[in-house]
């Protein structure tokens, strides 16, 4: 296994980004072009891209499941293009998986692409997902920002200003998303997790209840645990298993 924690340079966002990527040594799941599956790992609105690695043994299941992982650096954008600010989703949407592929040999191919997170990172996970069902075979959140209008309202107001200002419900709600998912292309699979004592809880609650009166699979899953790393390491443990079965299921 290596580990890959440097930094590349962003045209997007006109500065040098850092990046941490995590390649098996060699993966069961290559395409036809021997490239690997590849998990996008999205960090939360208090840690940087270091967290995942240093606060889990993602590494560990990565490599015994042959998927490579990679891990953007975002600040504390909720995964956006600001408004006074940069365009960091744009940039991992778009430009940073391109680079990534050239760089790590990461297949392109729907089957191959995951992404998941925790807290604003679960729910960068999943706008992307829902925006983009088309590129992303599965998806995973662990104690999301399920409702974006509850946790930016709590923020201080320059943050709001930035994230949120001017932007339409449907671009950036993951409620008013999800209504329009199955026009956009094939539905991802989901897996939603939550401690049942996490200050998130009833917003993924009604998250969940929300995906179910659209007729949207998914898994929800709910055990004792609160916003921390323990919960985090235990759902990234039980979601990679989870994204490789439907792969291979295909």
């Amino acid at each position: 296994m290596a580990i890959f924690d440097g930094n590349i340079f962003s045209e997007t966002l006109g500065m040098t980004a850092s990046l941490t990527v995590v390649l098996p040594e060699r993966s069961p799941h290559v395409d036809s072009e021997g490239n690997m599956p590849v998990l996008t790992l999205l960090h939360g609105l208090s840690d940087n891209r270091s967290s995942w690695i240093r606060r889990t043994r993602v590494d560990l299941y990565a490599e015994l499941a042959g998927l490579a992982v990679v891990v953007p650096e975002v600040q504390r954008s909720f995964y956006a293009d600001m408004t006074y600010g940069l365009n960091y989703y744009t940039y991992i949407a778009e430009e940073l998986p391109d680079i990534c592929r050239r760089m790590f040999r990461l297949s392109a191919q729907r089957e191959n692409n995951f992404v998941a997170g925790l807290s604003m990172g679960g729910y960068g996970a999943l706008k992307l997902a829902f925006r983009h069902p088309e590129r992303y075979a599965a998806a995973a959140s662990f104690s999301g920002v399920a409702n974006i209008q509850n946790r930016i309202a709590i923020l201080p107001e320059r943050e709001q200003i930035a994230v949120c200002n001017g932007k339409p419900a449907d671009d950036c709600d993951l409620f008013e998303l999800a209504k329009g998912l199955k026009d956009r292309g094939p539905v991802p699979r989901l897996y939603i997790t939550c401690g049942s004592s996490d200050f998130m809880v009833e917003d993924n609650r009604d998250f969940h209840r929300h995906l179910e009166s659209l007729n949207i699979a998914h898994t929800y899953e709910e055990w004792e645990g609160v916003h921390d790393w323990f919960f985090w390491d235990a759902s990234i443990q039980k979601t990679i298993p989870f994204l490789l079965s439907g792969r291979d299921a295909g």
